[in-house]
């Protein structure tokens, strides 16, 4: 079983002396990354790289297209150099193997004695050795703040921007409870250092192309209430995306929206992958804690915004979310 990882107020500065004795620096962050890995993975790199350092990012999946405004995007990898790098920073990876193809490959590059952690999921195992974990912080994105900021880092308009983004990603625009006084202040900072606001709200709430409007609407008339449970489910198939042309980065956004239906306590949208299995993207009300249901299917995530992957179709996927959800939440 996963160990809980309380919060650690005396690690900032083995993080920081980590960092510091390190020439070469290589940044990863987990699969089907999100704002909050995005953010904390070019803030870094930017960040790092106005001190001196030498840094590769790469990520195992393609950065989503509404994030390719962001300064930086267009150097991540989808590899890390085969010799030895001086360090490696996992961010946002509430389990190392949430990194994904980069990591699994080759385990053996990463040795734990050069591995610096910061993330801010409770649940992190601390497979570093220094694990600079804060279950308080809004996102991994605040924290990157706080470290390179203690390195005497200059937070230009680039990276601030990065950041702020991580940041608005998680605390769905201040609307959850992921929204704290620290991210406020820490938000505010990133403004003042110039970090684009209006843009960062566009990119990730507003923009979309017409045929990811055409797609938003087919999955709203998947929708089903399992008003029981308060259960909203939405589906979105394969066939959906290639007829209307629209990509599965373009769908990022429709749970929130989905989320403010009145019945709804828990939202399930089920996308189905290309390699025949199910997505789930959960996001729930205060009282359910949806993690729980994502980490029983081998997922993860926060109290109100959580997933998984399921091996199967729809139904045998939405079976076993409902028999987890009772499970969890007996009545």
């Amino acid at each position: 079983m996963t160990e809980t990882v309380q919060p650690q107020t005396n690690v900032l500065e083995s993080a920081v002396d980590m960092v510091r004795d390190a020439e070469t620096i290589g940044i990863v962050a987990h699969v089907n990354p999100d704002a909050d890995a995005l953010g904390s993975i070019l803030g870094l790199t930017l960040g790092l790289e106005a001190i001196g350092k030498r840094v590769v990012s790469a990520l195992s999946d393609p950065v989503p297209e509404y994030a390719r405004f962001l300064a930086g995007t267009e150097r991540i990898t989808s590899d890390l150099p085969d010799q030895p790098l001086d360090l490696y920073i996992f961010a946002d990876s509430a389990e190392i193997h949430r990194v994904g193809e980069i990591y699994v490959s080759d385990p053996s590059r990463f040795e734990p004695s050069r591995i610096l952690n910061i993330d801010h999921h409770r649940t992190n195992p601390a497979y570093g050795r220094v694990n600079y974990i804060d279950p308080g912080a809004s996102s991994t994105s605040e924290m990157v703040f706080r470290l390179i900021q203690s390195l005497g880092a200059e937070i230009d308009r680039d990276t601030a921007t990065a950041l702020l983004f991580g940041i608005v990603g998680d605390t769905g625009s201040f609307r959850n409870g992921a929204t704290t006084p620290g991210s406020l202040d820490v938000s505010a900072q990133l403004v003042a250092r110039g970090a684009d606001i209006q843009r960062i709200a566009f990119h990730l709430f507003e923009s979309k192309t017409f045929a990811a409007a055409r797609l938003w609407g087919r999955v709203l008339s998947t929708i089903e209430l399992d008003a029981e449970r308060g259960i909203v489910f939405a589906f979105l198939t394969q066939v959906m995306l290639a007829e209307e042309g629209a990509t599965i980065d373009e769908t990022e956004g429709i749970v929130e929206y989905l989320r403010g239906i009145t019945e709804a306590e828990v939202v399930l949208l089920l996308r189905e992958t290309e390699d025949g299995n199910v997505r789930v993207s959960m996001r729930s009300r205060p009282a359910v804690d949806v993690s729980a249901i994502a980490k029983a299917l081998d997922g993860g995530g926060h109290r109100q915004a959580a997933g998984c992957t399921i091996p199967g179709t729809f139904e045998t996927a939405k079976t076993a979310l409902v028999e987890t959800f009772d499970r969890l939440n007996p009545r």
